[in-house]
């Protein structure tokens, strides 16, 4: 799962709505429990605003 996340981000910065939405996902915290955590954990992909974790601008690229 971790990989369709990397695979929907390529080379851009995305929010979390839109990494969904490419993903066909709708339910929001099944989203960050499997994809979203496990990337970030693993060093896969960086937040924006790695100082506001839950900001409404926040967005995620690949490491």
């Amino acid at each position: 799962q971790v990989v369709k996340l990397l695979e929907a981000l390529s080379d851009e910065t995305l929010s979390a709505s839109e990494i969904m939405k490419r993903l066909g996902l709708s339910h929001r915290p099944t989203f960050r429990k499997n994809y979203l955590n496990p990337a970030l954990e693993q060093g896969l992909i960086e937040m924006t605003i790695p100082d506001k974790p839950n900001s409404r601008n926040q967005k995620y690229y690949r490491k």
